[in-house]
């Protein structure tokens, strides 16, 4: 069994109501199929992680595993036992 910490910061951690989510897997899966497949079946994660034009993972959340970015390899980039995965809406102002 593979288990997998999700940190959540800014708009995602208040809509989740925590900071951090325990994930089990069965196998090694690629970092977007972790999204789609685990953190998806949270309902208050859903309009934060999939844009409703496209229906794809948005392109505007920062993605780290082990704190480093995997900007643009969600695809390829598989998840390993004691990973720590932090997904954090990425802030503008002015």
């Amino acid at each position: 069994m593979i288990k997998a910490q999700v940190r959540l910061l800014g708009d995602l951690r208040e809509a989740m109501g925590k900071e951090k989510l325990e994930i089990e897997l069965s196998s090694n899966l690629s970092l977007k199929e972790l999204i789609e497949d685990k953190l998806l079946r949270y309902e208050e994660l859903k309009d934060h992680l999939i844009d409703p034009t496209t229906k794809k993972i948005r392109t505007d959340i920062i993605i780290l595993i082990n704190e480093r970015s995997v900007e643009g390899s969600i695809e390829s980039e598989i998840v390993k036992d004691g990973d720590i995965i932090t997904l954090a809406p990425v802030v503008a102002g002015g």
